[in-house]
């Protein structure tokens, strides 16, 4: 029987993976890639709906929702949840994020730190939401190794 409780583990399992250094776009991390893109545009944060409702700008934005709404509809579907019960569902991705955790500044020593926010509102208007920390460089091709 699912139960909306079960939207926490998804919030959850979106966010790690969001972060993951396995998310990569076109052989490169694609924190790193948006992190770029960040510094290109002047902004400090991005926002990426799940229910898109206008098509994003560049194709690794475009690759972020497309993928990541994928993820979310698996998730749904796994754990027999209704897709009437999320209202919305995003990421946020902040550059200028003033993220003081000791456990950050243990793990990684490069990069300025972000911060990703995944959030999902169900049906009655309950929030679900994650938070992660971490540190990145802008994406740089004579820096980076790319994956095959």
């Amino acid at each position: 029987m699912e139960r909306r409780i079960e939207l926490h583990g998804i919030v959850n399992a979106i966010n790690g993976s969001f972060v993951s250094r396995n998310n990569d776009f076109r052989g490169y991390w694609a924190i790193g890639q948006l992190k770029a893109l960040a510094i290109d545009t002047g902004v400090t944060s991005m926002r990426f709906s799940l229910i898109p409702k206008t098509d994003t700008i560049s194709s690794l934005q475009r690759y972020i929702v497309y993928h990541y709404t994928g993820m979310l509809e698996d998730l749904l579907r796994k754990q027999q949840i209704p897709d009437f019960w999320v209202n919305e569902a995003s990421i946020m991705l902040d550059f200028g994020a003033n993220v003081e955790n000791t456990w950050l500044h243990e793990c990684s020593t490069s990069g300025e730190p972000f911060q990703c926010c995944c959030q999902i509102t169900d049906d009655t208007g309950r929030c679900y939401s994650s938070i992660i920390g971490g540190r990145c460089l802008p994406h740089s091709v004579m820096k980076e190794l790319k994956s095959t």
